[in-house]
């Protein structure tokens, strides 16, 4: 396993506040890196099938970079929830990767 996915891997299950949402991890994804979230208080949505019709409902998701916008540090929001050292290795990642 890759740096980056042991670093995020320990967020799965956990809730995140993230540009004024609210969801929680469910997967992750290492390239690029970001989380992918199940949205908590929002009601479900329409799961539609390979020819656009409605078919169940869903709970909906999203992907979220870690990176901030611009790509060269950490998302502010997360930096504010990680576990310091956990946020300060995720920045030393991602600007070295960007170097």
């Amino acid at each position: 396993m890759n740096t980056i996915l042991q670093l995020l891997e320990p967020l799965i299950g956990r809730e995140i506040h993230i540009d004024g949402y609210r969801g929680t991890v469910i997967e992750i994804q290492d390239d690029p890196p970001a989380l992918i979230l199940r949205a908590e208080n929002c009601p479900d949505a329409f799961q539609i099938d390979y020819l656009g019709r409605p078919r169940s409902m869903a709970q909906p998701t999203w992907t979220q970079p870690i990176t901030a916008e611009s790509g060269r540090c950490l998302h502010p929001d997360l930096q504010r929830q990680l576990p310091l050292e956990t946020a300060r290795a995720l920045d030393d990642f991602i600007r070295t990767r960007r170097d």
